[in-house]
């Protein structure tokens, strides 16, 4: 396979799929709101959108490069566990999302933990109300420092690039989703965030009170939550009038693009305890 023919389709169909699922997901909140926004849609998604639009490029253009350049590594140089095993695709799959999401869960919590790496994460904490366009507000540094998550990952494993990309694309959609303001019957949230992490659960991780914002810690799976002690539930009705955001940093010119770049170097939130 030339990978490099295989990183300009894929990160176009990256792009679509990221499309598709913001646009999907943006219908569904229209159609089955969870909650009345608090502030202006019009403010928060231009300058959410702006934000995601500098941290989209450095995820998924470096992500994939690099990701796709290590699996390339490591099919020439027969590295990894699955290059000497005849396991399929679903296996190294299924193996590479639960490896992955252990680094993706102990490193958010680190996130949160951490006094000098916690004023980078809050700006994706800072906002609001959580909604799509709360999935790509991250701050470009952060999205940097989770850049070599996978790398451990895929040269222990030796995951083909096919595999690799799907979860890449599994991960897109469910952060997506996770994000969205979308209303799901109770029952059916129940059973669901046994297995991915919905809307509802992830709501929780955005509350303005630390009990419950240093909490829900999955991505895009809830499993390492529930096996290390740090799922929490809510009330159903209570996600309809809880707070959201911080306790500090509530106006709106806080939200502005600029203002999130810059914030990490404000004294007092980086004076902030965790």
């Amino acid at each position: 396979m030339n990978w490099l023919f295989f990183l300009d389709q894929s990160t176009a169909l990256a792009l679509i799929i990221t499309v598709a699922a913001l646009t999907i997901a943006m219908a569904a909140e229209a159609l089955w709101p969870r909650r009345a926004l608090q502030s202006s849609l019009s403010w928060r998604w231009s300058n959410n959108l702006a934000l995601a639009l500098i941290t989209w490029y450095v995820v998924h253009l470096c992500n994939f490069a690099l990701v796709l350049a290590l699996t390339n590594y490591t099919a020439i140089h027969g590295l990894g566990l699955f290059h000497h095993v005849d396991a399929g695709f679903w296996l190294p799959l299924f193996t590479l999302l639960v490896v992955a999401e252990l680094f993706n869960y102990l490193t958010h919590v680190i996130f949160h933990n951490v006094r000098w790496l916690w004023p980078l994460h809050a700006v994706h904490h800072s906002d609001t109300d959580v909604d799509i366009s709360t999935s790509y507000r991250h701050h470009p540094v952060e999205a940097l420092v989770f850049l070599p998550l996978l790398t451990p990952a895929i040269l222990v494993l030796g995951v083909s690039a096919e595999a690799a990309f799907t979860y890449q694309t599994i991960h897109i959609a469910l952060t997506v989703f996770s994000h969205s303001n979308v209303r799901l019957p109770p029952l059916v949230d129940r059973y669901l965030r046994l297995v991915i992490v919905t809307p509802d659960y992830h709501r929780i991780h955005h509350s303005s009170e630390m009990y419950f914002t240093n909490s829900n810690y999955g991505s895009i799976v809830p499993w390492f939550d529930y096996l290390f002690g740090t799922a929490k539930t809510r009330d159903f009705k209570d996600h309809e009038t809880m707070e959201l955001g911080l306790q500090y940093n509530r106006e709106k010119s806080a939200n502005r693009v600029d203002k999130m770049i810059l914030s990490p170097l404000q004294p007092a939130i980086a004076a902030t305890t965790r």
